[in-house]
This record gives structure tokens, C-alpha cells and sequence, in this order.
């Protein structure tokens, strides 16, 4: 997997002026709608591919990912957001790429990077692919950070953290293991072993505590240690009556731990309302279909016990927890306490760091609250020579935010080592593709999200398998099918537009518009890449802004370049539509049947395929044209059945005038492009051609 500076840093598309709303949102700016387009039209090869040039722990954030992205899909005003995250992760399940370094200069600055986390993962990635030699020091037996440390492998086994992990030390990255800064190594001792630049990813590997009565006593446990031990031993010493306080999804994590660890009963109290709590609803309802009882709303008061030891938690009903000027400010109701018994409560209410290894390094400024001071722009320390990224610098972010502090230090020490300014133009200001125009959201198909298959509730419980299965491949791409393309439509080139509102009438989306005042289209955001217009404007006028919808024009030439067995005769070529291919389990089979008398094009969706495609490949050497196309109610556009049928009648007629026999040329509508249906049909049309 070749991988350049130019795709990673400058790639750029300037047709698209309103960018979708998934990749404004992702820290990392992952192309999300682009990756997705490419699975849904089953080029996973290149998904994946496009993906990693990005993501430096892909398959580790398709399972973990807080997925921002989705939030902000669109889809959420049709039906449900596209699985980008899941998505992601069937990427990097089920496919791979060699590596090789193509770089443009190889430099000879070494740079060290403290913690392989995900920030010290993502710099070093990046600082290799620049051309640095860049070695890891972790404390830790093993990489990950807080991924392999903190979080369960029930959500993220460590074979996917290891996948990740190795694609980065086949770029050249050196990992240490078992090395301590402030302990093994120093900031001087770096410095003095040839090192140019530090980057410190230290991460917040402390839990923090509460100050109230009770803290102390035995079956007090802290949150980061207990799920460190459970993960690293698989076991952890609790009692029967498991309490965890916390509403994130570290206390998420150690509530479904310790479940798994089989006490009698497991319960989370936190501060905040079911709706206020920080962490994603899969999770919380994870922990609750699991077995854990959820008490809202109520706040620690202290801890009581019976002899040393834990025997449960007073607590007071919360009044709010965030004041009117939205500041972390719990205020709780006088004279409303009441008590959650337990033997054993696990503090799962933030993280803090451990800044021991600047004890005696002068200079370093950091905040009251533990963290490292960084340019925000340059991620430099107040010490020359000096980075720092991730938890160490945000106080508490997710996976995805961390990764963009360590991609965008990676630049920053580039960009000073070099005196050169390299940019990321990912990270530019855009405008997002507005919402959806009420009034359109009536004309689009509701599709719903797939479910991600999971393991059997009486069957999770009793090991740390991991829970959710992933997508096979036939659900990933109809999954993927759902996008909708945001920003990556149609556009009007003004200089070929006449006016004629050819696109206006024939859109079943209503789009295309005429502004007062205007004498040429416009098509805005909401465009949906059915490709209708695209075909039927007379000025030729309209085009796709991405090259992912070549309209099927590439693959048709890519087809006639292949060396064809000789004597093998006669050559179809099917278009078909790859909405309805995916519609059966075993959906990769077809191809290899049906070889070496037919040749497929897929098209998501036949209305962006011109007549003259189907001419073109007679033109080229085709013996028959099969067009396979969705029925009304397999296919994602509407209208499109008709649009199809007209097309292609016109076709059938233009040839029958040129003296062709119709059996040349055969248009069929089904119900799926992958099973048993489609196999026949081809072989029947091989039998006619082979009887003319």
C-alpha cells in the first residue's frame, strides 16, 4: 500500500463547495462518505485503502469510536444514521494491504514518542510516512495505551489493537516496551541519545478519587486499576454486590466487567439524568441489557461501612449537575438521602495523570488539573524540542480526538524540523451540507439501519468474547447503500447550461432550480446522485463532482483492456444495478459462475447510465448487452424503474433499426443481482447468442 505525502496532505476536491457533515465532525476529518460510496459499490480493496490513509488504528476505532460522524449523518432526518463506525470496523476486519513506504525525502532526525496510545500511534504513523525514523517508548508489555489497558476485550480484542499496531511498525516504527519516562529514560537522556524532537503521549493513567467519608476502605476500588487487572488477568477481586459510580463509558466498561466476573449484582449510580450521561446510548444500554441496575440522578454523600469494610453508598437526589452558565456544578435536594448497598464500589468518575517524570526537568508548564500546556496550533510544550498530545493535553478526550492531536503534531515537528509549512487540508474551514429541506425528506426512501449481530445474551456473560460479531459482507454493502453521497452530487456547469429546466422537470427529488433573476440550473446539497439529470440534459451540462460515479464508462474500458481466452465466445456485457446486488447471503458468488462468457458493470443505480454506454460496448466488441435492473420496490431511487425502461426501449429500437436482432440487446427487471435469478437469465442469453 503505497502511501504519498501529496494524497495524504493536499488531496482536495474543488468542486465540492459544502462538505458532508460526517467528515466535518470526525476529528480526524476520516472521509467517511467516500469510503462508504466505495463499499457500497463493493470496491472494499479500496475502501480499506482509503481509510488507513487516514486512520492509523482503523480496526480499533470501528469498534471503540464515539462516531461523531453519526450524529451528524443526515440519514438521522430520513430514518437512522449510516453504521460508519461498524463500517469501518468490516474494513478492517476483513481486509488488508501490503505496506510499502513511498516516500519523497528520507530524513535523518530521529524523533522520539512517549506512550503508544492512540496520539503516539497516529504521530508516529504519520512522521514515518514523512520520511522520520520515529521510536515508541511504553511503559507497558504491550501497545494500545488505555485501548489495551482501559477498554474490555468483550469491545476491542486485542488481535484488532495488534492488526493496527503491526501496519505501523511495517512502516519503520520502533516500539520499547517496559520503558518508563522519569524512570528508564529522561526528557536529557533523549536528548543526549540524538533525538530531535519528543512528542510526550502520556495518557491519564490514574483514576481519580472523591473526597468524601469512607474512601478508604477495603472493596474501594478504582476504576483505571480495576479494569487494567481484569484485562491484563482476566480476573479482579470483588465482592457479590458490585457498585460502580459514573455515567461515562469507563464506568460503562468496569459495570460489564465486573458482571462478567459473576457477583450476584452489578449497579451504576451517577450524577446525571439518563439523557445527560457521557457516553454513547449503545453503551449504556449494552450495560442494562447485560444485567446492571442504573440509578440516575442521585450523588455520592459518602461511603459506609461495617468494620473496614465496604457495605454500601449514601447518596442525595441531584438537583442539576450543570449550572445555568453550563459549568460541571452538582447542586442536590437537603434532606433526600438514601442508600445503595454494596460490598464492593468501583470509582469510575474521571482520570488523571501521572506527571512524575517532570520531577526535576525544569521549564515544562502544565495546569492545575494535571495537563500539559501546548501551543494549540503546534502542540510544542514551553520547552523547545518538546510535544505533547492526547489525553496528557485534552484532560479527557475520546479515541478519534486524540489521533488528531497526534496527526497534527506529527506536522507541526515536520513543519519546524524543516522550516517548511506543510499543511493538512483536511482541517480547513469548510461549510457543511445543510440539513435537508423539510419538504424533501418525504421523497426519499426509508431504509433502515442494520442491527450489528451480537452474541447471545446467556452466552456473554460467561467469557470476554467479544460481543458484537461484525458485518458480513452482504450487509456492510446494503448498509453502505444507504448513504446518500452529501455534497458529492451534481453540479451545473454555467458555462454549457441553456436554461431549458430539463433537470427541473425530471428530477424526483426536486432539486434542480432556477434562481430569479437566473438564466442557468443550480443544484444544491440536497442532491441524492441519481444521475438523471446528469444523462437527460440536452447541453451536456451536467456532471458528478467525484470521480467514484463514473457512470459505469471506466469499467466498460477496463473490461475490453483484459486478454480474453480464446475461442470463448460469446462476450456479455451486463450492466446491472448494485443495489439489488447484495440482496442474498452469498452475494459474492455470480462473477465467478458466471465467467468467461459475461463481463458485469455495476452502476449504483442504471439512471446515471447513458444510452450510448450500451452502444459503446458493441462498439467495443461486446456480442450481447444484458441490462439487470432493480424492481420498483428492490431499488433505493425512485422513479428510476421508469427512467430505465425508457432508456433502454430506446436503445432496443435505434438497434433493431440498424438490422441488429433484439435478442442483442435484452433489458430485465429483478429482484436481486446476486442469486439464482441473474444466473439464469445469462446463461439463457449465452444459449440465444450462441444459436444466431
Amino acid at each position: 500500500m503505497a502511501m504519498s505525502i501529496a494524497n495524504l496532505y493536499t488531496k482536495s476536491d474543488k468542486k465540492i463547495n459544502g462538505e458532508a457533515p460526517c467528515i466535518l465532525a470526525c476529528p480526524i476529518r476520516q472521509d467517511a462518505r467516500d469510503y462508504v460510496q466505495l463499499i457500497a459499490r463493493g470496491r472494499f480493496n479500496e475502501a480499506y485503502r482509503l481509510v488507513r490513509e487516514r486512520n492509523p488504528l482503523p480496526s480499533a476505532c470501528g469498534r471503540i469510536c464515539t462516531h461523531p460522524c453519526e450524529t451528524k449523518c443526515r440519514r438521522n432526518s430520513t430514518e437512522a444514521p449510516i453504521a460508519i463506525a461498524w463500517l469501518k470496523r468490516f474494513l478492517g476486519d476483513n481486509f488488508s494491504e501490503e505496506t510499502t513506504k513511498n516516500f519523497t525525502e528520507k530524513y535523518p532526525e530521529k524523533i522520539a514518542i512517549i506512550g503508544a496510545g492512540p496520539a503516539g500511534l497516529a504521530a508516529a504513523n504519520d512522521l514515518a510516512l514523512l520520511g522520520y525514523a520515529c521510536t515508541i517508548f511504553e511503559s507497558n508489555p504491550t501497545p494500545g495505551g488505555m485501548l489495551r489497558m482501559g477498554v474490555p476485550p468483550y469491545r476491542l480484542p486485542r488481535t484488532a489493537i495488534d492488526n493496527d499496531v503491526e501496519f505501523i511498525k511495517k512502516l519503520g516504527v520502533e516500539i520499547k516496551y517496559k520503558t518508563t519516562l522519569g524512570v528508564d529514560i529522561t526528557l536529557d537522556s533523549l536528548k543526549k541519545d540524538g533525538f530531535s524532537a519528543i512528542f510526550i503521549s502520556v495518557g491519564l493513567p490514574e483514576s481519580r478519587t472523591l473526597n468524601i467519608e469512607g474512601v478508604s476502605l477495603d472493596g474501594v476500588l478504582k476504576g483505571v486499576s480495576f479494569l487494567h487487572e481484569a484485562n491484563t488477568t482476566g480476573n479482579a477481586k470483588i465482592g457479590q454486590n458490585v457498585l460502580v459510580i459514573g455515567g461515562g463509558a469507563v464506568a460503562m466498561d468496569c459495570a460489564r466487567t465486573a458482571l462478567r466476573l459473576k457477583p450476584d449484582k452489578v449497579s451504576v449510580a451517577c450524577l446525571e439524568s439518563r439523557k445527560e450521561m457521557p457516553t454513547t446510548d449503545f453503551e449504556i444500554e449494552e450495560t442494562i441489557h447485560e444485567g446492571a441496575i442504573l440509578y440516575n440522578s442521585v450523588g455520592p454523600k459518602r461511603i459506609i461501612g461495617k468494620n473496614g469494610k465496604v457495605s454500601g453508598l449514601e447518596t442525595l437526589k441531584v438537583k442539576y449537575v450543570f449550572d445555568e452558565q453550563k459549568r460541571f456544578n452538582p447542586a442536590f435536594y437537603e434532606g433526600s438521602e438514601s442508600v445503595i448497598e454494596a460490598d464492593t464500589i468501583i470509582l469510575a468518575i474521571g482520570q488523571a495523570s501521572n506527571l512524575s517524570f517532570l520531577k526535576g526537568q525544569e521549564g515544562i508548564q502544565v495546569t492545575r488539573g494535571g495537563t500539559i500546556i501546548v501551543n494549540p496550533n503546534t502542540f510544542s510544550a514551553s520547552v523547545q524540542g518538546i510535544y505533547a498530545g492526547g489525553d496528557i493535553v485534552l484532560g479527557r478526550g475520546t479515541m478519534t480526538e486524540c489521533m488528531a492531536q497526534g496527526k497534527k503534531a506529527a506536522i507541526a515537528i515536520h513543519n519546524a524540523l524543516r522550516n517548511t509549512t506543510l499543511k493538512d487540508v483536511k482541517w480547513d474551514d469548510k461549510p457543511a451540507v445543510p440539513d435537508i429541506v423539510t419538504s424533501r425528506i418525504a421523497l426519499i426512501k426509508k431504509e433502515q439501519k442494520h442491527d450489528m449481530p451480537t452474541m447471545l445474551s446467556d452466552k456473554r456473560l460467561t467469557n470476554f468474547d467479544e460481543v458484537e460479531l461484525g458485518f458480513p459482507l452482504n450487509i456492510a454493502a446494503r448498509e453502505a447503500q444507504r448513504c446518500m453521497n452529501c455534497g458529492a452530487g451534481a453540479f451545473v456547469d454555467d458555462n454549457l447550461c441553456v436554461g431549458c429546466l430539463t433537470c427541473v422537470r425530471i428530477c424526483p427529488f426536486e432539486v434542480p432550480k432556477i434562481k430569479k433573476g437566473d438564466t442557468t440550473a443550480y443544484i444544491d446539497g440536497d442532491c441524492q446522485s441519481c444521475g438523471l439529470c446528469i444523462v437527460e440534459c440536452p447541453a451536456k451540462a451536467i456532471g458528478f463532482k467525484t470521480p467514484l460515479e463514473d457512470r459505469g464508462k471506466d469499467s466498460l474500458e477496463a473490461v475490453f483492456q483484459e486478454k480474453f481466452v480464446q475461442g470463448v465466445k460469446p462476450l456479455i456485457i451486463n450492466f446491472y444495478c448494485q443495489y439489488s446486488a447484495y440482496n442474498e447471503d452469498k452475494a459474492d458468488t455470480v462473477d465467478g459462475l458466471l465467467f468467461p462468457h459475461v463481463r458485469r458493470i455495476g452502476v449504483l443505480g442504471l439512471g446515471k447510465v447513458d444510452p450510448s454506454l450500451y452502444l459503446k460496448a458493441f462498439e467495443l466488441g461486446a456480442r450481447g448487452v444484458l441490462v439487470t435492473a432493480c424492481k420498483d420496490d428492490t431499488c433505493h431511487f425512485c422513479k428510476e424503474h421508469e427512467w430505465v425502461e425508457r432508456r433502454t426501449n430506446y436503445t432496443a429500437q435505434l438497434l433493431s433499426g440498424l438490422g441488429m436482432d433484439t435478442k442483442l440487446f435484452q433489458t430485465h427487471f429483478v429482484s436481486s443481482q446476486s442469486g439464482k435469478e441473474i444466473i439464469d437469465l445469462t446463461f439463457k442469453m449465452v444459449e440465444d447468442l450462441r444459436d444466431m
